[in-house]
């Protein structure tokens, strides 16, 4: 029976060891592929430590077994915390698709440049995308803060996205004239949404003392953004926010719509 046992503990703990291992590879950020190495120390070789003591199933075997698990219970999770809050406080990136920094305000963070290689062109100039949600006054202090940290300009675009606005789906026969009526007003209503956050970015960039220039465009965001930036630019956009400006109330992967090859990938901030 412990035979059986010991050989279910051992393949139990290699598989975990396997994944583990997997995830240090396969993971998007620093934070997730720590996590997992911790799970391969505790839990995986944990298992191995037991299975190995069910297999000898001797008194003294046990004892040395349970000791090598209290003492990794007792290290691993207290090195990984101590791990992961010097990554975080360096300034570490988070992976993009991450919603929410619970640590935001908490602890330090430093000012890694987490998107250029070592190699990059050096910054010369900073562009916010603007677009109306919930995080766009935070998105602008914090493009300011970017670019005063790179003594470079700074530069907001709102963009206003025509073909989607003037997407309004199938039109019955006979309903064409109010299908317009809802183009023009959907349209109205994003650059008057657009006209405010141009209103305070100029307001905070005015009070920031730096180079600045803001401007409308409309058309297709990908397009219009990829005109306004080189290998030298660093793109910034608020989290969940789109260039409907708010009007269809759209819930986008922000980053990944404008990850535009040959640049920088954009700084999602919130």
């Amino acid at each position: 029976m412990s035979a059986w046992i010991g050989s279910a503990l051992l393949l139990g703990g290699a598989l975990l060891c396997l994944l583990a291992a997997l995830g240090v590879l396969r993971l998007p950020d620093f934070f997730m592929r720590m996590h997992a190495a911790t799970k391969a120390g505790v839990a995986g070789s944990g298992l191995v430590l037991l299975g190995v003591a069910a297999l000898q199933g001797d008194t003294a075997t046990w004892v040395k077994a349970a000791l090598a698990v209290l003492f990794l219970l007792l290290t691993t999770p207290v090195a990984g915390h101590l791990i992961g809050r010097a990554g975080y406080v360096s300034g570490v990136p988070l992976w993009r698709g991450t919603r929410e920094d619970a640590l935001r305000g908490v602890l330090p963070r430093g000012g890694l440049d987490e998107h250029a290689p070592a190699d990059a062109a050096p910054v010369r100039r900073v562009v916010l995308a603007l677009a109306a949600g919930p995080h766009i006054d935070a998105a602008i202090a914090q493009a300011v803060a970017l670019a005063r940290r790179h003594g470079t300009e700074l530069c907001g675009v709102a963009v206003i996205d025509l073909p989607r606005l003037q997407n309004v789906g199938p039109v019955p026969i006979g309903a064409g004239w109010h299908a317009q009526r809802l183009r023009e007003h959907r349209i109205a209503q994003a650059r008057q949404a657009a006209a405010d956050v141009i209103e305070r970015f100029e307001s905070a960039a005015r009070a920031s003392g730096l180079a600045w220039s803001a401007r409308l465009e409309e058309g297709r965001p990908r397009a219009v953004l990829r005109a306004c930036c080189d290998d030298a630019t660093v793109l910034t956009v608020a989290a969940e926010g789109w260039f409907d400006q708010g009007v269809l109330d759209l819930r986008v992967d922000v980053a990944s719509r404008l990850d535009l090859p040959g640049l920088r990938p954009p700084r999602v901030l919130r």
